[in-house]
């Protein structure tokens, strides 16, 4: 935890301040040598997949392809995109098993540790060696797409959740809106005020959180309750222990007290957007999403680094740029990498999809940018803790979302919902 908390500093001070396996010499003089890959003759088609389903994102993406193709004109891209978890795993999966692996992948860090560990993700460490604009990287966009020593994608773009509320909200409810709530009792207590209902009917929730899909809201605040979730050295989980279903049986408090109004995470809209709830865990997207809105009560919005109990912990995402292994065009295909890395193309793409651009020169313009919520973000960035390297990422978030949402609909207890997700788990991993 202690390495985690110094590599988040480390990216809040760099904003706020400003071995491909086997891969010789050959690979290196290829990347340095004086005729760059994409300037020769020969017609080269790159397939790209990306995890991501937004149409913001997809357009900037098509728009930057467009323009490599025009300047690099024997290079084809042909682009793809693909929902998250199950999604992303299945489509991998079926890639890779044909022997059509796609020579560049955006995905998550859940991704990271089966894919390096199978050889399907190239190993980068020569490739970034070599690179002129490295030292312009924040070592946390390496350290995060890193595992066992070696670099296997470098993240594009860094995120964090904070606690968003609305100020005009809490006057009425005759709370300050200058003292968000920073534990967890005072959350359910400032919950309960908030919280508006006609009869049995909640028509603005008090915290607005899914009642499916919750691996983002679990995984923070069992970290809160000081629970590890698993032991990557023993390679097993550990969700199921007392900590983790305390932390469960709290958020279900938000529904069985009638405190939310019901949706999916992913799918349904948030009604705190709508304005149908006074408080809600968010990031730098859920509020470019709200300034795209022109919702009226912007002015209102508070920020806050996030809610503790033995410790303040949010959930932190990027996602990363990986190389297959499997690649025919390797050089091109780093070469197009570089292209995104390249400033203005970095700076499209975080800024649409709500994250923290990686690029060092670019931390003067991202504060000017984001003056409302800067402070609070970049405090969020310190606490922000991501889903755990192992090669059984994929199964993980499949059994804790199993085991939120039977708490959360009041099947099943968190301790019960829990050992049931942990022995489905264990046996799919086989143990």
């Amino acid at each position: 935890m202690k390495r985690k908390r110094i590599l988040a500093i480390a990216l809040t001070v760099a904003l706020v301040a400003g071995s491909l396996s086997g891969c010789g010499s050959s690979t290196k003089e290829t990347v340095s040598g004086a005729e760059k890959p994409g300037e020769s003759k020969e017609q080269i088609t790159l397939t790209f997949l990306r995890a991501g389903t937004s149409e913001n994102v997809q357009k900037v993406y098509e728009e930057l392809i467009s323009a490599y193709e025009a300047e690099h004109p024997n290079i084809k891209i042909e682009y793809e995109q693909v929902g998250f978890g199950n999604e992303l795993e299945t489509k991998l999966n079926t890639l890779y098993a044909s022997g059509m692996a796609p020579d560049i992948v955006r995905a998550p860090i859940s991704t990271i540790a089966e894919r390096a560990s199978r050889g399907q993700y190239a190993n980068l460490d020569a490739y970034i060696d070599s690179w002129e604009e490295k030292d312009d990287i924040m070592p946390t966009a390496f350290e995060v797409a890193s595992y066992n020593g070696n670099k296997y994608g470098i993240a594009i773009g860094i995120e964090a959740s904070f606690l968003l509320y609305r100020k005009d909200m809490f006057r009425e409810a005759g709370l300050d809106p200058q003292n968000p709530p920073k534990n967890w009792d005072e959350l359910l207590e400032y919950a309960e005020k908030l919280t508006v209902r006609d009869g049995d009917t909640v028509t603005r929730a008090g915290f607005s959180i899914p009642t499916s899909a919750g691996h983002s809201t679990f995984i923070p605040f069992a970290r809160q309750n000081g629970a590890q979730l698993v032991d990557v050295e023993k390679d097993v989980p550990t969700f199921n222990d007392a900590k983790s279903a305390e932390a469960l049986d709290y958020l279900s408090q938000f529904s069985q007290e009638n405190l939310l109004i019901p949706f999916i995470n992913n799918k349904d809209d948030n009604p705190f957007d709508s304005g149908k709830a006074a408080m809600t865990y968010g990031n730098i997207n859920s509020f470019i999403t709200l300034q795209a809105k022109e919702v009226d009560w912007l002015d209102e919005l508070g920020f806050a680094p996030g809610i503790e109990k033995e410790k303040i912990s949010s959930f932190g995402g990027c996602q990363i740029m990986f190389m297959s292994e499997e690649g025919k065009h390797k050089e091109e295909t780093w070469e197009f990498m570089k292209y995104l890395f390249e400033n203005e193309n970095v700076w499209k793409l975080t800024t649409e999809a709500g994250a923290a651009p990686v690029k060092l020169s670019l931390k003067d313009k991202y504060l000017e940018e984001y003056p409302e919520i800067g402070a609070a973000y970049l405090e969020a960035l310190e606490y922000a803790e991501g889903m755990p390297k192992v090669t059984w990422a994929a199964l993980f978030e499949e059994a804790v979302c199993t085991a939120y949402e039977e708490a959360m609909y009041g099947k099943k207890d968190g301790q019960q919902a829990l050992d049931d997700a942990y022995n489905w788990l264990m046996k799919e991993m086989g143990k």
